[in-house]
């Protein structure tokens, strides 16, 4: 006999989607829509198990509108019988007294779902499903402990149960993404005789299998920044037994597109006229589109070149449009060299010099007695 496991991570609900500007409340609605259609797959399809492995919410505050309708979804999962198990990541865990507790704690209060809240140590729930016994193990996010540490090192998970699942939400040595300061969990770390580490973190999709454990990030439910503008985005549905995984489908979320434009600044011309006809190609309600600008401009090519009649002409052309000057070079005009510091019978003398230099001896005589003759009445003038 086998367990249905869905497993979603990263969802991160209610960002604050500020560089949206007016429509950062669709934005965020963008969010919640993938996680429901996640839920609404989960409630059609009925698995076992409905794994959520860290960054349920994007922040510890979310707005009451977004608490509820999550409410809304658990209850509806667990009416349905689907068991639900959380960790919190490193987004909702709170990292100061003043935070308080991690969001989710309200839903591990509630009968819809088990909350393993400790970032210490694993906790652990043992179920049964169809007749096996089904251990899931958790640790929630630590955010006291030092980055260059392994936060797998001194834990100890000793299987018990016929299929044993362990979640986690930190960054696992080898596998993509970003890895910044933070705590990484070294691939000698992950617990041998268990069926499953369900990790979070990480938001592309990726499997592999470390010391014979089958080791499987679900990835983020929704783009949350340009870096995964080429990702899919989803969740997966994996199908569990003694010996180990069965079966993995990754499931598509309706995530929206994020795509960027390389726009070559033009050597001459408009450049907001170019650029408009650019766009027109583009065009787009659903996308967010980002123009990177590349290449250098003259100052006197700049001023053709406005960034507020842009965005006026992009205007229900796109869901939104982001500009990325970064890479743009300005040219500027080269300095005048100043000339050097002189005075005016230094500038007769280099004169009259020159012309010595070219004379004959009888023109000789008669330059100098010129420069002896403009010397006097330059003096007498007040020149030095």
């Amino acid at each position: 006999m086998s367990v249905q496991v869905l497993l979603t991570a990263d969802n991160h609900l209610d960002p604050p989607a500020v560089m949206y500007g007016p429509r950062r409340f669709e934005r965020k609605m963008d969010f919640l829509r993938c996680f429901e259609a996640t839920v609404k797959y989960a409630l059609k399809n009925r698995p076992d198990l409905f794994l959520v492995a860290g960054d349920l919410f994007d922040h510890v505050q979310p707005r009451n509108p977004t608490r509820t309708r999550v409410m809304d979804c658990f209850r509806a999962l667990y009416e349905k019988g689907i068991k639900v198990f959380l960790i919190s990541g490193h987004h909702d865990t709170p990292r100061s007294r003043e935070q308080g507790s991690s969001p989710i704690s309200i839903y591990g209060s509630s009968k819809y779902v088990t909350y393993f809240q400790d970032s210490s140590q694993p906790t652990s729930a043992t179920i049964q499903v169809q007749g096996q016994s089904v251990m899931i193990s958790g640790i929630s996010y630590n955010p006291t402990i030092a980055w260059n540490s392994d936060p797998l090192q001194d834990i100890k998970i000793t299987p018990s149960a016929d299929i044993n699942i362990f979640m986690l939400h930190y960054p696992i040595r080898g596998f993509k993404g970003y890895y910044g300061e933070e705590p990484t969990v070294q691939p000698k770390s992950i617990p041998e005789g268990i069926q499953l580490v369900a990790a979070g973190h990480l938001h592309r999709h990726q499997k592999s299998v470390i010391r014979g454990v089958n080791v499987v990030y679900p990835g983020s439910t929704e783009r949350v920044r340009f870096l995964e503008e080429g990702e899919e985005k989803g969740f997966v549905w994996i199908e569990l037994d003694k010996k180990g995984m069965v079966s993995l489908d990754f499931i598509k979320t309706p995530a929206r597109e994020l795509r960027t434009f390389e726009f070559r600044i033009p050597r001459e011309g408009n450049i907001n006229e170019i650029l408009k006809e650019e766009l027109l190609k583009l065009k787009n309600p659903e996308l967010v589109l980002r123009v990177k600008f590349k290449g250098s401009v003259d100052v006197k090519q700049l001023s053709t070149y406005r960034r507020s009649e842009i965005q006026s002409f992009a205007h229900n052309k796109f869901f939104n449009l982001v500009f990325d000057e970064s890479e743009m070079q300005i040219r500027k005009p080269e300095a005048i060299q100043p000339l050097p510091r002189t005075t005016p019978l230094k500038e007769l003398r280099r004169y009259f010099q020159k012309q010595l230099e070219k004379a004959d001896e009888e023109e000789k005589g008669l330059l100098l007695e010129a420069l002896k003759m403009c010397e006097q009445r330059l003096q007498e003038a007040g020149a030095w």
